[in-house]
């Protein structure tokens, strides 16, 4: 963790403030239309006017069930978080105050979107892990936060990459989620591929697939579920030309 200076120079803001001023403002606004309308309600239905009584109730049913909705569903956050993305490194301010690292302080990240019903929304989340531990949860109170995910795994991606290239060349094995990388190939639950047999390693549908040549078995998992699914791929692009070099 370090302070902002070491960051250097800002490159793009990531202000969740204004999207939760404008849910809290909804929902006050919505939680008034209740409190105002309940009484009148009351006092209709006693005097026997349910031609007002009524409908009132049901207006303020209506805006009741929707805050418990919206509520439930986007969890508004008391105050919005900011997000900088800097020329080394990021930062996050929230109710907590302000956290930051520079990228080689970064050891891994995972993207991951569920889609929710009924309209079929992608609600992102970002996972990024440092390496003193500290752990940073982003959702979609973050604008753009599927960019800025993005954004984070390419920086990692561009690290942790030679890394580990340099320990496979040193006849280590990488792991990687639930594959293993070394110079004879890739491996997942006791499964294993050759590099002679890999056709391809990509990210798509949703799912980490390393392709094999008929008669041998894909290996898979889902993205989501996987730390620096992108690193993953570009190591093993790399390994696998290395390998036909030897």
């Amino acid at each position: 963790m370090i302070s902002g200076d070491r960051l250097g120079e800002p490159v793009r803001v990531f202000d969740g403030r204004p999207a939760a001023f404008r849910m809290w403002a909804l929902l006050a606004l919505m939680s008034l239309a209740v409190l105002s309308l309940v009484p009148v309600a009351i006092l209709y239905m006693r005097g026997h006017v349910w031609w007002v009584g009524v409908p009132a109730l049901l207006i303020a049913m209506g805006y009741a069930s929707a805050v418990g909705w919206i509520v439930g569903r986007n969890r508004p956050r008391v105050r919005g978080r900011v997000v900088v993305l800097h020329t080394g490194g990021l930062s996050v301010t929230g109710r907590g105050g302000e956290t930051g690292y520079v990228w080689d302080e970064l050891t891994s990240v995972t993207v991951s979107g569920v889609q929710n019903e009924p309209d079929d929304r992608t609600r992102w989340t970002i996972t990024i892990v440092a390496e003193d531990g500290g752990v940073l949860r982003l959702g979609d109170d973050i604008p753009d936060v599927r960019a800025l995910g993005i954004a984070v795994a390419e920086e990692v991606t561009a690290r942790i990459v030679p890394r580990h290239l340099a320990a496979v060349k040193a006849g280590e094995t990488v792991r990687m989620g639930p594959f293993s990388v070394d110079l004879s190939g890739v491996e997942k639950d006791g499964e294993r591929l050759p590099w002679p047999v890999i056709r391809e390693v990509e990210i798509d549908n949703g799912l980490v697939t390393v392709r094999a040549a008929a008669g041998w078995a894909d290996l898979l998992t889902v993205a989501a579920q996987m730390p620096d699914a992108p690193a993953f791929t570009a190591l093993c692009h790399q390994v696998r030309d290395l390998t036909e070099l030897l």
